[in-house]
């Protein structure tokens, strides 16, 4: 049986609410040689307990029970009262960490990210509190338990992501956080567009839509047709993706100045639209296109986004190769090793190792010999 969590009235959580969820966070598999997107997204075959089962050699899981330990029955019992302010500094801990991730890497902070969750939030889940700031506190859990999970994932333990992404679900709905839940959703569709399953980021992605429909910010509208795009681009869906990439790209143009966005949402801008325009050409081999949008999201995006202005410097780089630069792509794939080299990151390394299949059809060509002298000088 899975764990159940109290909710902050009382109710019983069982489950991440929705099957199609609990189906991709059992999934694990290979993913395709294109790395998939956006701020951002090679696993192993799942073994029978639906966790990545990593290959000698490859990538080391962290041992951690956590995720089950956090959302084991609760019993609130005397303990801390929760207020407001211990939810906000949960919310400040979170921006931290974020940023943490954004410019280093998912593995710079991962293990105090953990620590936090453990020593910090679960005491405050079995503290003492009324509705209103139960619902506030599960939702700010919610929020560290996925970065957890995306910390992880660009660690490339995926099996442990997916049982991070499961948990943060079931803390959303304690919450009564429907949108945060489909951010989740979203999420495991990124993952499963980075391993190659394309048929199932795009399930994920509609299932996220369909849980909130229409209620939602136009941002979080765009963010959700976006992500199904990037599944359909993995695919070679030609029409499906353009299809979502334009009601992503109305659902931003939407949005007005001033307007209510969750703090989640705010990233999804015209530099993150780009990118996501850039990833899906660049899969469906449009490599013009895909270079254009690629140049606009690095001239758009903040340097703060270090992580992401590497992927999106890797798919210009390819999308130079496509169209025949192979100089040009050689010199923008050299930046983005050494910029790899200096993250904990196994997802930007593996868009650089990506890069490196692309130019073995031009191995014999000068400027790739001085790209690979380069990369072999980074140690």
């Amino acid at each position: 049986m899975p764990a159940q969590v109290r909710g902050p009235a009382g109710r019983t959580v069982d489950g991440a609410g929705d099957p199609e969820a609990r189906k991709g966070a059992r999934d694990g598999g290979q993913r395709s040689d294109a790395p998939g997107t956006s701020p951002e997204e090679h696993g192993r075959p799942a073994g029978a307990d639906g966790l990545a089962t990593p290959s000698p050699g490859g990538p080391r899981q962290p041992a951690e029970q956590l995720p089950e330990r956090l959302l084991d029955q609760l019993e609130r019992g005397p303990g801390h009262r929760v207020g407001a302010g211990d939810v906000a500094a949960l919310r400040s801990v979170g921006d931290l960490f974020r940023a943490l991730d954004h410019a280093y890497g998912g593995g710079h902070a991962r293990q105090a990210l953990v620590r936090y969750l453990e020593h910090e939030a679960e005491p405050l889940l079995r503290g003492v509190y009324d509705e209103q700031t139960g619902r506030a506190l599960f939702g700010a859990v919610a929020d560290l338990t996925r970065l957890a999970g995306w910390t992880s994932y660009d660690i490339a333990a995926h099996g442990l992501a997916q049982r991070y992404f499961v948990q943060s679900l079931r803390l959303a709905q304690a919450a009564g956080d429907r949108a945060y839940g489909s951010y989740v959703l979203v999420t495991m569709s990124r993952q499963a567009v980075y391993l190659g399953h394309g048929r199932e980021a795009v399930q994920l992605a509609r299932v996220a839509q369909q849980g909130v429909g229409g209620t939602v910010a136009p941002v979080v509208q765009a963010l959700l047709h976006a992500a199904e795009a990037r599944g359909h681009g993995l695919l070679g869906e030609v029409r499906a993706c353009t299809t979502s990439l334009s009601r992503a790209e109305r659902a931003l143009e939407a949005a007005r100045p001033g307007e209510e966005v969750p703090s989640w949402a705010r990233f999804f801008d015209e530099a993150q639209l780009a990118d996501e325009f850039g990833h899906c050409h660049r899969d469906l081999q449009q490599y013009r296109a895909a270079a254009l949008h690629a140049e606009r999201s690095l001239q758009l995006r903040g340097a703060g986004y270090a992580r992401s202005r590497l992927f999106c410097r890797v798919v210009l780089a390819s999308a130079r190769l496509g169209l025949g630069e192979v100089e040009q792509a050689c010199a923008l794939g050299a930046e983005a090793a050494q910029q790899a080299a200096e993250m904990r990151s196994a997802r930007a390394l593996e868009y650089v190792r990506d890069f490196e299949r692309r130019l073995e059809p031009y191995r014999d060509a000068a400027p790739v010999r001085g790209y690979r002298e380069r990369v072999a000088a980074l140690g």
